[in-house]
Order: structure tokens, then sequence, then C-alpha cells
């Protein structure tokens, strides 16, 4: 009797085995939600769009602090639209009306802000950055690996000239990626302070906080090899025990 158990062992043990390496296997494939923070220095260039009055193009390039930040996001290039939404003056000794305070809001898209015909050398710069469907989407995050996201900005920023800063913050809707990030979605959160140059034309620099917010596609694993060795085993062993139950069970022919 001991020895029949014994062989019943043999397959219950290896398809426990088995079922463990499947398992395992199961959640490496379902961590696929990603949470993380990087802080970049960052360059700012607001320009007037000469047509439209009131609106801009912001261009903003970001280089991370860290060496090896998460992922090797190492950069990013963002290209949004902005609109003056409300400011305060003052006047001047000579009559002349100043700005104390400029509130300005972004966006991917134009129409969002009223700017029906956007400068098309704006959108060709999205394209040449490697920024896809640059017709909507705003920005990119890379480095030297494939790992790449992409996104549509929507934030506001106030310049406040008599203390000589810029602040602002929002949201990038992700809208897709590149190696570990294929068909990438979530969103990106950042808080941006800089100090105005004193040359107008010239880039803001600052530094950029952004906490990342990523999903990715869930896949259903297939059963693994293991999976289908242990499920053979099993069957084998119940035909063999099967068999020898019947054999026990067979009259005697003396």
């Amino acid at each position: 009797m001991m020895h029949s158990q014994m062989k019943w062992l043999i397959p219950v043990a290896l398809t426990g085995a088995a079922l463990g390496l499947n398992i395992q296997s199961a959640k490496a494939e379902t961590n696929l939600n990603k949470e993380f923070e990087i802080t970049y220095d960052a360059l700012t260039t607001l320009m007037p769009i000469e047509e439209a009055p009131g609106f801009f193009t912001a261009n903003i390039s970001g280089t991370s602090q860290e060496d090896n930040p998460p992922f090797g996001l190492t950069n990013f290039e963002s290209n949004a639209f902005g609109k003056l939404v409300s400011q305060e003056t003052v006047t001047d000794e000579n009559g002349n009306t100043l700005p104390v305070i400029q509130n300005f809001e972004f966006n991917a898209d134009p129409r969002v802000l009223g700017l029906e015909n956007p400068p098309q050398s704006f959108i060709n710069q999205r394209a040449e950055f490697g920024i896809p469907n640059p017709e909507k989407n705003s920005d990119i995050y890379f480095g030297d690996s494939a790992n790449q996201l992409f996104g549509q900005a929507a934030d506001r920023a106030t310049i406040n000239f008599s203390e000589g800063r810029m602040s602002g913050g929002g949201i990038i809707t992700l809208t897709g990626g590149t190696g570990i990030f294929e068909n990438a979605s979530g969103e990106i959160t950042f808080e941006q302070s800089d100090e105005l140059p004193e040359n107008p034309n010239a880039p803001a620099l600052g530094a950029a906080t952004l906490k990342f917010n990523v999903q990715t596609p869930k896949s259903v694993p297939e059963p693994t090899s293991a999976f289908g060795l242990a499920a053979g085993i099993v069957g084998t062993g119940l035909i063999l025990g099967s068999n020898r139950r019947k054999a026990s069970t067979r009259p005697s022919k003396n």
C-alpha cells in the first residue's frame, strides 16, 4: 500500500511545482502600473504669434537632474500653445502701461484656446522632435533607450514681474509610447518654477517636477509549457491509477 501511495506523490509534487512557476509568470506580466517622479532642469521660451495677438507658442525643454532617472527618461520636449487670459498692470511716470502679473493658459490643441489658425511651422517642430500625431500631441519624454512617452499638455502659468519669476503646473494626458511604454495611457502632473531672464527674448531657466502615473495594457498569459507538462502528468497518473484499481478488483480466474 505504501508503495502505491509513493507513486502518486510524484505527479502531485510536479504539478504543484509547475503551477507555481506558471503563477509567478502571470504575476510578472500583470505588474504594469508605474508611478515615479523625475525633476528636470527646464528652459522655457514664450513667443507671441504675430498674426494672433494675445496668443503665444511655448517651448519647454528639460534635462533630468539625475544621471539615471526611471526608465531612462532623461529628457523631454513640450511644444504647446498659450493664451494670455488676464493681467494686472500699472502706469509708470511716463504714462506707459506695464504688466505686473500675467496669467496664461496652455494647451496642446490650439482650438481649445480659441486659436483657429496656428502656425504650421510650430506643428512641424513637434514632428521634428519625433512626436507622433503632431496636430494633437505636444510632448515627448525620452532618453537613449527605446522607452518614450507621448502626451497632450493642459496647464497654466503666472508671470510675476515684480518678483522676476514664472510659476505654473498642470496635467499631461498620455497618448502612447514606445519600448516598455507601448500603448501607454495615464497622466503626468507637474509643477514648475522659472527665473525670468533680463533679456525678454531669452529662455527662462528653472526646474520642473513631474509625477508620472503610467498604465500599459494587461495581457492574459498563455499556459506555459510547464503547465502543459503538469496536466499531462496528472492525466497519466489518473489513467495508471484507474488501471491499477481495475486490476485489483478483477475476479481471479482460479
